[in-house]
């Protein structure tokens, strides 16, 4: 299907949605399950619309912009964005950022918050600098039963606890930079090293063409011209006004919620990306990485071997981590001596769960395929920042076809060019039984 098939078809369940909305902006409860399954379906053909038009043309509207306009289509009237950018740096929250913000403080002031039938009326707030996926039915409110209703309590606090959520720093293990402009970084990718430095004697005589003896050998660096794409992650949520009118929920869900969101399909993305408009190149489908199966082979032993490739690789850097799933950073602590004592130290002393591997810092991620390991040195990628996390609220005034209610929208942008892909090892692990 062509991409502007796909983006009908998903006006056309947007609605159908809409049909089934009542005069009194609610959905009959024996026609819930048919509008939340039509939301989804034109949820999944817009997400399939992005991925074909950028795999085309090159690009893609942004999320808001489509969904101002597929609002447009079914309501009369497009979604309005205020759009506040968030600053990682700043000593405040994402989220308290957020409600700190002007829009934010506008918006309570102006009173729509409390009312159904009042519109949004505030203007675009940009902080200092630094998937279209969600179902209908993830629906965050704070009446008696509703998901949000824990998170706003009769006495004050200043914002909600945060939640414990797992680490993510597969991210925070490549240099970072700012991307200034542009849509895709242009860069050399090293890919030959002919080290051909010798000792020369000097010359001795000279003959009737010249001098002869102390040529100097020649060395050569191979390097590969390639690109990086600056490509869009971004889910949105919907969220009651009595919800986004409480500072410390919408808060928290921003710093425990929808920044999470974005740092798991980012993490994912670094390492398994297929480079795909929309997706990026991760490291696993750059061409150049390194590989060692250590089939048969111990894995402790394999991992050190890793570290010496990435060392007298092409790009001769330091290996400075390794990334494992957690089930095979579990085998490693699990590692057991001939004496049956554990060979990364006492689980109940000295024993800390981020101890090194032959001095990689390690770190457990879900995104990283069980059997399988990276190791790479940081100077070998980096992570450019085009767009922070920016945050966008859009109200859904009475006619709108998901009643009443109020979208969050969290995006932001970056490209990943890899310098040097021989400063990475994809190792292939022994299974542990054997």
């Amino acid at each position: 299907m062509t991409p502007e098939d796909l983006r009908e078809g998903a006006l056309a369940k947007f609605k159908a949605a809409k049909a089934l909305v009542g005069a009194d902006n609610t959905v009959k409860p024996e026609d819930d399950a048919q509008f939340q399954s039509l939301m989804a379906e034109g949820m999944e053909l817009d997400k399939q619309y992005a991925s074909a038009k950028t795999a085309r043309d090159g690009s893609v509207e942004r999320l808001d912009e489509r969904l101002s306009a597929y609002t447009g289509a079914v309501t009369g009237e497009p979604m309005r964005f205020n759009r506040t950018t968030l600053d990682p740096m700043s000593h405040m929250s994402l989220g308290q950022q957020f409600t700190q913000s002007p829009a934010y403080k506008k918006l309570v002031a102006s009173g729509a918050l409390e009312s159904d039938g009042m519109r949004f009326d505030t203007g675009r707030v940009v902080l200092t600098p630094r998937r279209m996926g969600a179902a209908a039915n993830d629906l965050i409110d704070t009446v008696a039963g509703g998901p949000g209703v824990s998170l706003v309590t009769p006495m004050y606090l200043p914002g909600i606890l945060p939640l414990r959520q797992r680490p993510l720093t597969v991210r925070d293990l490549f240099s970072q930079a700012t991307m200034s402009s542009g849509d895709q970084i242009s860069y050399a990718a090293q890919v030959g090293f002919d080290n051909g430095a010798a000792a020369v004697s000097q010359a001795t005589a000279v003959d009737g063409s010249g001098p002869t003896g102390g040529v100097k050998p020649q060395s050569s660096i191979a390097w590969e011209r390639r690109t990086s794409n600056a490509e869009w992650i971004a889910t949105w949520m919907v969220v009651t006004r009595q919800a986004l009118a409480d500072a410390g929920v919408i808060a928290g869900i921003i710093d425990n919620q929808g920044r999470l969101m974005l740092q798991l399909e980012e993490e994912d993305q670094l390492l398994n990306g297929n480079g795909t408009p929309p997706n990026l190149s991760g490291i696993f489908d750059i061409s150049g990485v390194q590989t060692l199966d250590l089939t048969g082979e111990d894995n402790l032993d394999g991992v050190r071997t890793a570290r010496r490739l990435v060392r007298t690789g092409v790009s001769r850097l330091e290996a400075d981590w390794i990334v494992l799933n957690p089930e095979d950073s579990e085998e490693f602590d699990l590692l057991k001596d001939l004496n049956d004592q554990y060979r990364g130290g006492n689980p109940i002393g000295n024993f800390t769960f981020d101890q090194t591997i032959w001095r990689l810092q390690r770190v457990e991620s879900e995104a990283m395929a069980a059997g399988t390991a990276l190791v790479g040195a940081r100077a070998g990628a980096t992570v450019y920042e085009r767009q922070p996390i920016t945050v966008l609220t859009a109200d859904q005034h009475s006619d709108f076809f998901i009643r009443n209610l109020v979208v969050v929208l969290f995006e932001e942008r970056l490209a990943f060019p890899v310098w040097f892909p021989s400063a990475f090892v994809e190792v292939t692990l022994a299974d542990w039984a054997s």
